[in-house]
């Protein structure tokens, strides 16, 4: 599993193999796109 954290404040949103999606980040309020699977990992911040 890998840790995937806020790329604006580095704080550990959630640990997984395999997720898409967005999370809120609780410390920044910021929106967090996740796109991560075996082949691409992209952690990118809404706009």
């Amino acid at each position: 599993m890998k840790d995937i954290k806020c790329p604006n404040c580095k704080q550990l949103l959630l640990k997984a193999d395999i997720c898409k999606g967005e999370i809120k980040c609780l410390r920044c309020k910021k929106i967090i796109k996740i796109e991560l699977d075996p082949k691409t990992e992209r952690v990118t911040p809404a706009e």
